[in-house]
């Protein structure tokens, strides 16, 4: 009866270890955070932009609640934000370019290039007027934001986002000298941009 006891105190002993690391692996399996990405011109896809503007940007990600947090800060922009997208997929280097994409066509201030996944700044403009802005959310040139997203496996997909998918571009007010599209590069493509990664 006691050598049933003593073989049965190393099965339990193994039993409690193992819910233990199993309790370990879920806590720290499942959430991921990355900190002080770069958000910079360099990044900006099909070619770099010329802005002095930088920033930083902070992810993180839960697979139990399926949500993204994501803290972005800026400065130094040459002048208000007009927009905040999430794009994708793409790696990084190259844009979610949206079918039917021609950099041609790179006239108006409220298109863009990119698959938009979701903006969460807007602007409306005066009717043909690419100079005049009507905006209830432009933000400053240096500033903050922070947003959630959740990654519902269809419009947002774990996969893409695990695999560092997903970019933000901050896009400015700003003309630039020159014709189009060329003059409206920070609008059309971002003066800034982070690629979204959260491992």
């Amino acid at each position: 009866m006691k050598l049933i006891k003593l073989s049965a105190l190393p099965l339990l002993f193994c039993c409690i270890l193992a819910s233990s690391c199993e309790k370990e692996y879920n806590e720290n399996g499942t959430e991921y955070v990355k900190n002080d990405l770069p958000v910079t011109g360099a990044q900006v896809s099909p070619q770099a932009s010329p802005s002095s503007g930088t920033g930083k940007l902070t992810a993180s990600y839960s697979k139990r609640t399926k949500l993204l947090t994501y803290s972005l800060s800026w400065s130094g922009l040459s002048d208000s934000v007009m927009a905040i997208r999430i794009s994708g997929p793409a790696p990084v280097g190259y844009g979610a370019f949206r079918a039917g994409y021609a950099p041609a066509a790179a006239t108006a201030d409220t298109t863009t290039p990119y698959n938009v996944l979701q903006q969460v700044t807007g602007t409306l403009l005066t009717s043909a007027n690419t100079s005049q802005f009507v905006s209830t959310k432009k933000l400053p040139a240096t500033g903050s934001y922070t947003g959630t997203i959740l990654i519902d496996g269809v419009k947002f997909k774990e996969v893409d986002l695990m695999n560092g998918l997903y970019f933000i571009t901050i896009h400015s007010k700003t003309i630039l000298p020159g014709t189009a599209p060329a003059n409206l590069f920070y609008r059309w493509y971002g003066e800034i941009r982070a690629q979204l990664k959260v491992n």
